[in-house]
């Protein structure tokens, strides 16, 4: 097996998780990765979040830790630097690993959010992070400490990061064997596109009345280990969909904020991440929306001027 160690950042409100966060560092450093949590540097303005940016542009994965405290609010964006490390893994694509303090467990005062707008804020922080598919309830120490280890397990298993490790000549010789494999992938897939170019494409039969399922789940607000999450599956059409999503998509928007206008079509749920690229993907076939990597390598999306006039005309 190689020799890699992953790089993971640990994020969470800071005097109200002291513990827990030295007790998963410790299970991350026993995993063998290495664990870049800012324990020493908390961010209070926008110069000292941008160097934050940078520590986790660095990193494989990310865990984040919510207890009963949202955190300090940044006057800007209106929203918590905690938050605000989680939205920027997010839309960096870094997989995310989240652990939410059952809603149930009985805590000190001083660990509890006492501010109303903060408690409301912390609970749609808490059902955006459960979203992820590798998010669970803890209800004490133990429990994080193990479900931490089995969650960077199963993520270093199944979602493969570019990881830290030292060079030698059998690295390197792997390295450019897939550096030859990709190019020739790119070159097909170049040609393929030349190919594609050139066939006339019929909009209004693949775009129209055009059928699509998408897998919605239930928002949820309080998590304790009894919480029953409802599922379902929405069959829509293409241009359906559009119509309204459009609306909610004028000007540049990451990428992160076209699955929210994707998920609003349905109220009361959110839509799968994958449903979500799939989305995107049918609308750029279509040059509906156009997505380009925009400031701090972030992917945005625009609807093209062929989107706007589609949108227009949905929306007489």
């Amino acid at each position: 097996m190689e020799n890699i160690k992953y790089q993971v950042f640990i994020s969470s409100t800071y005097s109200d998780l002291m513990n827990e966060r030295k007790q998963v560092l410790d299970i991350l450093l026993m995993a063998d990765c290495i664990p870049a949590g800012m324990e020493n540097f908390v961010a209070t303005d926008d110069e000292q979040f941008n160097v934050i940016k940078k520590v986790i542009d660095l990193c494989d994965y990310y865990v984040l830790i919510l207890g009963r405290r949202y955190g300090s609010v940044n006057e800007t964006t209106g929203i918590s630097y905690t938050e605000m490390e989680y939205n920027y893994a997010i839309d960096k694509g870094i997989p995310v690993l989240v652990f939410v303090l059952d809603d149930s467990v009985e805590i000190d005062n001083e660990k509890k959010e006492k501010d109303d707008i903060k408690r409301g804020k912390l609970a749609e922080f808490k059902s955006k992070a459960m979203r992820n598919r590798l998010a669970s309830i803890w209800r004490d120490q133990s429990e994080l400490m193990g479900k931490v280890a089995i969650a960077i397990m199963q993520a270093k298993n199944e979602i493969k990061r570019p990881g830290w490790h030292r060079g030698n000549d059998v690295e390197r010789e792997r390295l450019l064997k897939e550096i030859d494999l990709l190019r020739k992938e790119n070159e097909d897939l170049r040609k393929g596109v030349e190919l594609h170019d050139n066939k006339p494409i019929d909009f209004n039969g693949i775009f129209y009345g055009k059928e699509i399922t998408l897998h919605y789940t239930e928002r949820v607000y309080v998590f304790t280990k009894d919480t029953v999450i409802h599922e379902k599956n929405v069959v829509t059409t293409l241009d359906k969909l559009y119509q309204f999503v459009s609306l909610r998509i004028t000007g540049i928007k990451k990428l992160s904020e076209f699955q929210e206008a994707v998920s609003g079509f349905v109220s009361g749920y959110y839509v799968d991440t994958q449903d979500a690229l799939i989305v995107r993907n049918k609308y750029e076939q279509l040059g509906l929306i156009n997505s380009f990597v925009g400031k701090d390598n972030i992917e945005m999306i625009e609807m093209t001027d062929l989107g706007k006039d589609i949108m227009n005309k949905l929306n007489q």
